[in-house]
């Protein structure tokens, strides 16, 4: 199964902006948008995506749309509980947690099985702008683990 696009950057460098421009691209070519995403992450997309389907993170699938033709976006999939691998779907997220090899396989792991079908690679990220203040800042208030996640973007341990 191959799937259109992967993306796993840190937090707060766009994600979910780029992901709705892609989701910009898919309606304009007339298909039909479901959208997934946090709760908290629906009245700014839906602002983003007019004429998309925007679903919350466990909310049911609409029965008069039909998903098979439908394109999927996936925003900050590793945190998500409904995340499904469909092919030609579109995902992005910053890590939830750090995997090791020698213990996460791709059939156990969501993350892993994701790169796999993007051909054992993915779309990374950073602040266009110096993030030394910040990294210093954030740093000290974080585990080693979660800085590497929050702030690096890293998800192999």
């Amino acid at each position: 199964m191959k799937i259109a696009y992967l993306e796993i950057s840190p937090r707060l460098t766009g994600k979910t902006t780029r992901l709705c421009a892609l989701a910009r691209c898919v309606l304009a070519q007339g298909k039909t948008v479901i959208f997934v995403c946090v709760q908290s992450a629906v009245p700014y997309v839906t602002s983003l995506l007019p004429g998309a389907v925007i679903l919350a993170d466990g909310f049911p699938e609409p029965d008069d749309v039909s998903l098979t033709d439908a394109v999927w976006f996936y925003d900050e999939f590793d945190c998500l509980k409904t995340t499904v691998v469909r092919e030609g779907a579109y995902y992005a997220s910053t890590a939830a947690r750090l995997r090791a090899l020698d213990v996460d396989t791709p059939e156990s792991d969501l993350l892993l099985r994701l790169i796999q079908a993007y051909g054992n690679r993915h779309e990374r990220h950073l602040w266009p702008f110096d993030v030394t203040d910040s990294v210093r800042q954030h740093r000290p208030t974080m585990s080693p683990a979660c800085f590497r996640m929050s702030m690096l973007g890293e998800y192999l341990a």
